[in-house]
């Protein structure tokens, strides 16, 4: 069977001349999951138009289908037919199922924002790397306004974000209060102050407990959002040890955002080797053995092999086959984006 994807109209002015490339990486690493043996994976024009096309041995499944239409640059899926009269794209319907509308973090706008597309990729690598396939908890511990949240939450995720400023975190509860309401969700909030001991920390947590339906809530299929206003520094006295399947977060570039550990702290760092080293051991320390974290980050300012060597020096497996190391992309002068995908060992 040979398939055809047509890649989403926005896709290539998000990631200029290598969008092609992240596409192949992207699929590939998913297809990994696949029960059925796969392969010729490539872009190629049909009618003038480009694709990314691959060949099965067998027809995909629902499950390899719906894998398929999660992809973060598909726009439409094909199987491609040969006929006396020529090849033609036969449409295949997508098959994902989603907990809320796919738009939802593409609603709000802001200066520094991480894109959605690449949002929905970082999440596909983070969990298409590791074997759990139900009841999914995704942390991003550099939440920001929630569009990891909100493109886990599509995913019927269970999400939770931690943000260290007070303002961007009532921005994002205000926004997803609003889009639930408006949506006829039904759903539960509420807010707690705790501090650590002796003052140590302070934060402020939004849960928000949310079904579908009044139906889906009496059955308590119901997805968890959260929002942390506090350091991510002290995650594992927000959260219980080994308590998340995935976690994934868009280090900030030191253009529209700084790094920050201290919440007093006043200047900015462009590096974020300090952010990680504090960090790390204690989002290494939440994450579920075999969980798999996803980070993107500025490679300008921390070359691959340091980031690596930080990974596995705070114990963690760096996955390093081939489609892992095609996805460093030029986003403008000063930022040249990586993803680096790891496994918690032990």
């Amino acid at each position: 069977m040979t398939y055809a994807i047509l890649f989403h109209p926005g896709h290539n002015r998000i990631y200029y001349e290598t969008s092609l490339a992240l596409s192949v990486a992207e699929f590939s690493i998913v297809a990994q999951n696949f029960s059925s043996p796969w392969g010729n994976v490539q872009c190629q024009k049909l009618s003038g138009i480009e694709y990314l096309t691959f060949e099965t041995q067998e027809r995909l499944s629902p499950a390899e289908l719906s894998m398929v239409s999660e992809l973060s640059f598909l726009y439409a899926l094909f199987e491609i037919v040969e006929l006396p009269e020529g090849r033609f794209l036969k449409p295949i319907e997508k098959s994902n199922v989603v907990f809320v509308e796919e738009g939802i973090g593409g609603i709000l706008k802001y200066p520094g924002k991480t894109n959605e597309t690449f949002t929905r990729m970082l999440i596909n690598l983070a969990f298409y790397s590791q074997e759990n396939r139900e009841n999914i908890r995704l942390l991003d511990p550099i939440a920001g306004k929630g569009t990891t949240l909100y493109e886990g939450l599509v995913k019927g995720f269970h999400v939770y974000g931690i943000e260290i400023g007070e303002t961007p975190v009532n921005e994002a509860y205000h926004f997803l209060k609003r889009f639930l309401e408006n949506a006829r969700y039904k759903f539960e909030y509420s807010s707690l102050k705790f501090s650590g001991p002796k003052k140590s920390f302070s934060a402020q947590r939004h849960t928000f407990q949310t079904a579908k339906t009044k139906e889906e809530w009496k059955q308590k299929n119901t997805c968890t959002i959260e929002l942390v206003a506090g350091n991510s520094l002290y995650a594992n006295r927000y959260y219980k040890k080994d308590f998340f399947d995935i976690l994934v977060g868009d280090l900030p570039y030191g253009v529209q955002h700084g790094n920050v550990t201290k919440e007093n702290q006043s200047s900015l760092t462009r590096n974020p080797t300090e952010l990680l080293n504090a960090c790390l051991p204690v989002w290494r320390e939440v994450l579920k053995p075999r969980g798999t974290i996803a980070l993107a980050w500025n490679c300008h300012v921390l070359p691959r092999p340091k980031m690596e060597r930080i990974f596995e020096e705070l114990g963690f497996a760096v996955k390093r086959d081939a489609p892992y190391l095609q996805f460093e992309h030029r986003v403008d002068q000063s930022i040249l984006r990586d993803i680096i995908v790891a496994r918690k060992d032990g």
